[in-house]
């Protein structure tokens, strides 16, 4: 594989994580999305409308989460030089890694945690995700912003069939965002199967994932320039 096919292969794999760990939020933690913003804000809406104070304060936590681990990772990775893999983007990961293994070890022993430490946590790590991601420069791709990575898509596909200039060239930008939306739904089918007799083993899988596209940026993109 060259370097550009490992770093579209980690940010794939990022979108992937970002599925897994937005559907562990909804059915763990109070039906609250932890990396689709959009949604979250839709339900934060909904429950204000319906005065479901439960539902605003899980929504708003997650929001408050989100925030503050884009104003994190935008400090960690925000004026890191345009290299072909930055290495603020993998110590931004790392500290996700860690967050997401704070959330696993805490939710072994959920009964005793208050709710909002977990989706608090899970949100921050998807903030912090979300900016690494979009450092990367790839087909605008951020790994949770999905509304954004569907109009790209369609507006690419558009322009190929009613512009004949484009039919003649299939641009790799419209298949990674594809890969990107299908890869966040398989995420979320993953964990839709696994949750109801694997919870606690599948709250891992977002931790070795992120490890894995950890140790391979560092062994095979962090030289690359």
């Amino acid at each position: 594989m060259t370097a550009a096919a490992y770093r579209n292969t980690l940010l794939s794999l990022l979108c992937l994580t970002a599925g897994i760990v937005d559907v562990i939020g909804y059915l763990s933690l109070g039906h609250v999305f932890t990396a689709n913003m959009t949604g979250n804000i839709v339900l934060l809406g909904l429950a204000i409308g319906k005065s479901l104070q439960v539902t605003v304060f899980h929504s708003l936590t997650a929001l408050i989460g989100f925030i503050v681990g884009v104003i994190v990772s935008t400090i960690i990775v925000g004026k890191a030089e345009k290299t072909f893999w930055p290495s603020p983007v993998t110590k931004a990961l790392a500290i996700e890694a860690f967050i997401l293994f704070v959330f696993a070890c805490l939710s072994i022993s959920s009964a005793f945690v208050p709710v909002y430490i977990l989706i608090i946590l899970l949100s921050i790590a998807m903030g912090i995700q979300t900016i690494a991601a979009k450092r990367l420069g790839i087909a605008g791709i951020s790994s949770t912003v999905l509304t954004g990575t569907l109009a790209s898509l369609l507006e690419d596909l558009s322009g190929r069939l009613f512009f004949s200039k484009q039919n003649k060239t299939f641009l790799r930008d419209a298949v990674l965002r594809a890969l990107a939306i299908i890869l966040y739904c398989v995420g979320a089918m993953i964990v839709a199967f696994a949750e109801p007799h694997f919870h606690y083993i599948i709250i891992w899988a977002p931790i070795v994932l992120i490890l894995g596209i950890i140790l391979t940026a560092l062994t095979k993109l962090q030289k690359v320039k």
